[in-house]
């Protein structure tokens, strides 16, 4: 018997006791819940049940262990602040430093008020993320309107040569063959135009 099951098989079977859906809600686990995930993990107390983590995780838990494992790490990287943020509101790694600079043991920090981490206060708390989102994203840069219509014309430009080329594959009769070339001539000597009036 491995010696790590003498001392953790009770209070792996008493957590187990109460996690029978955690599968079905590894989205939206709780942060006490992903705790005791790690402190599984870390402990290796899943050895009292199982020889690996992956099948302790499938055979107990209802999740894969790669799920797991991803729980583990973020709650890792964010500490348990951001960890109970993000059951609220989704927070994207990139977001980690923008909402630590934020968050305090007592809660979010939003427009002089900290609105504590709890569940009754999740679509406040949803509403300051944004916001705090909105106030950290650059301002976009003015669109240069000579670039927009160059690119513009010369997408329409290469789209048109593109009608040419493949009218001028077709099997066209004498008239569709005229009416081409006229087409075709009409176009060469508005760019013509063009270059001669821009010079």
């Amino acid at each position: 018997m491995h010696p790590i099951q003498n001392m953790d098989v009770f209070n792996l079977g008493t957590w187990l006791g109460r996690k029978q859906a955690f599968g079905l809600m590894a989205s939206r686990c709780t942060v006490g819940e992903i705790e005791c995930l790690v402190e599984v993990y870390d402990s290796k107390m899943y050895l009292a049940i199982e020889p690996t983590f992956e099948a302790y995780c499938k055979n107990h838990l209802g999740i894969s262990g790669r799920t797991a494992t991803r729980l583990i790490n973020q709650y890792k990287q964010q500490g348990p602040n951001l960890a109970r943020l993000n059951s609220f509101t989704r927070i994207r790694p990139s977001e980690y430093r923008l909402f630590a600079a934020a968050l305090t043991e007592e809660g979010l920090s939003f427009n002089g008020e900290t609105i504590p981490l709890e569940p009754e206060n999740a679509p406040k708390l949803a509403q300051a993320a944004d916001a705090i989102r909105h106030e950290a994203a650059p301002e976009p840069e003015p669109l240069d309107p000579a670039a927009q219509a160059f690119a513009k014309a010369d997408k329409s430009l290469h789209a048109a040569l593109a009608e040419f080329r493949r009218l001028q594959a077709m099997k066209l009769d004498d008239e569709g063959r005229l009416k081409l070339v006229l087409a075709a001539e009409a176009g060469r000597k508005e760019l013509d135009h063009i270059c001669l009036s821009t010079l």
